[in-house]
């Protein structure tokens, strides 16, 4: 609908600004000099309907969130409640008018985690215990700063997608207009954080390097897929995957360890690590977890 109206306005100015009428009533395009004095007038009415149709898409929706308030609420309650150690938690809303409506997602959820915002924290609190899966740095990334490591209940992507069919299917029948499901789960995966100390060409580069279970069927790192430009390689007598795709500014390295069945990811987007650099702090991680 939007688009239409667009494309009508802009059909008006077209013929108000690069069209004439002659004597007999024929129309006729007008000379260049008149077309470009109309230039500036037909750039204006262009961003008066595109300011007026992002004011309205923006009152609109503002009207929505108003007219859902009361189940934005009860959502938010749900999902703030006290947390199980191992919880996950996901809520539907069982409205049909809010569905069709662009005020949001029918489905969210959150989990049980624990943060820490430093690594000395981490490795204090965490890390010195944890023996099932281990996961130390020796020394901190090149130019990049620690952000946080966050601890929290593990799902693979297709058990997550599965769980999310199940939630909707099971809010549907429930009858009620908030429906919320409550999962515990015993496996847990480790996210370490790292942002770069100094921006490059206005972008600050993230790092992220992952510890999680492999499943039991498992013979690659399921959640780092495979492309054409991967490479196989070994660091430390183990076999690594290397994968960088440059439209991203995205690469990274993966691995099983196939005595512990622990995957280890990292991943850096628009950062500044070279491959090199990246295999050696992948070194760190396998001579710490050995």
């Amino acid at each position: 609908m939007h688009s239409k109206k667009m494309l009508i306005a802009m059909a008006g100015t077209a013929l108000l600004f690069g069209l004439g009428y002659g004597p007999a009533g024929e129309v006729s395009a007008e000379n260049s000099s008149a077309q470009t004095a109309a230039q500036p007038a037909i750039k204006a009415e262009f961003k008066t309907i595109a300011q007026t149709s992002e004011a309205s898409a923006k009152a609109k929706a503002e009207q929505e969130m108003k007219k859902f308030k009361n189940l934005k609420d009860m959502e938010k309650k749900a999902l703030s409640e006290k947390f199980k150690p191992g919880e996950i938690r996901y809520v539907y809303i069982n409205d049909k008018e809010y569905q069709a409506s662009s005020a949001g997602s029918s489905i969210s959820g959150a989990t049980y985690s624990i943060r820490y915002n430093t690594y000395n924290e981490y490795v204090e609190k965490y890390a010195a215990g944890n023996t099932a899966m281990p996961l130390r740095l020796q020394q901190a990334p090149e130019g990049y700063n620690f952000f946080m490591a966050n601890i929290t209940p593990y799902m693979t992507q297709k058990e997550q997608n599965k769980i999310y069919q199940q939630v909707i299917a099971e809010g549907k029948a429930s009858g009620k207009k908030i429906y919320v499901k409550k999962l515990q789960e015993k496996r847990t995966a480790i996210n370490i954080i790292y942002k770069m100390a100094t921006e490059k060409n206005g972008i600050t580069g993230v790092l992220g390097i992952v510890a999680e279970p492999a499943g039991p069927n498992d013979k690659t790192v399921e959640s780092e897929p495979v492309t054409a430009q991967s490479e196989k390689l070994e660091v430390g007598g183990q076999e690594v995957i290397y994968t960088p795709i440059d439209k991203m500014e995205y690469k990274s390295v993966a691995w099983m360890n196939p005595q512990t069945r622990i995957n280890y990811i990292i991943r850096e987007t628009r950062g500044h690590l070279t491959k090199e650099e990246l295999l050696a702090l992948a070194g760190q991680i396998i001579e710490a977890s050995a």
